[in-house]
């Protein structure tokens, strides 16, 4: 009897639409002007002395094999997180090293090397997607105009923290997307274009 009252309870919540739905997602793939992935990359430090000693001019020439991250970064932060509600502690964290705050809908992830990315489990929703591209050349630092980046400055809380800590020198871009559950959303984004803007979205 308490398993047929249960299979009522869930037809009716089911028929009401009050019954809770999986999660949706979004997925796609990122272009960039530059390569991405991690390189090795030969660094040359070394420096020139115009210091005449006994032994002459001294020239010391030295380098280095770094890697060099070029992994593109995202995140998804949900329009309706309150954002008053996050510590300071929340924030720098989430500002300098990168952690999603508990409970404020925000997801972070980057994606491989050949830019493709994927959230997944994300509740229903509107969200804003941040692009972070990393920089380089006359690309360091150029900032996304649209309207959707200017919404996100007077949504976030402390803009020039997250500016400085989480853009930094990269290029980023900002688009508003809508999570649906039980759909994947196709979101894909190009930085090689004349202008930032959105070149392909499907749903």
């Amino acid at each position: 009897m308490k398993k047929e009252l249960a299979a009522m309870a869930a037809a009716f919540l089911l028929m009401t639409g009050t019954a809770s739905a999986a999660d949706g997602g979004i997925e796609g793939k990122v272009r960039g002007p530059l390569d991405l992935g991690v390189s090795i990359v030969v660094s040359d430090r070394g420096r020139g002395s115009g210091e005449r000693g006994r032994a002459g001019v001294g020239v010391a020439i030295g380098g280095e094999r770094k890697k060099t991250d070029r992994t593109i970064e995202l995140q998804l932060i949900s329009r309706a997180a309150d954002m008053k509600a996050l510590s300071d502690d929340e924030i720098a964290a989430w500002y300098k090293d990168g952690i999603a705050p508990t409970g404020a809908d925000v997801f972070i992830a980057k994606a491989d090397e050949k830019g493709n990315y994927a959230f997944s489990g994300v509740p229903e929703g509107s969200y804003y997607l941040v692009i972070l591209m990393p920089g380089g050349g006359k690309l360091s630092g150029e900032p996304d105009r649209s309207s959707d980046a200017r919404d996100l400055q007077q949504f976030l809380r402390a803009w020039d923290m997250y500016q400085l800590f989480t853009i930094g020198m990269k290029v980023y871009a900002v688009q508003t997307v809508d999570i649906k559950p039980d759909q994947v959303t196709k979101f894909n984004y190009d930085f090689t274009a004349s202008t930032f803007q959105e070149r392909k979205k499907t749903k």
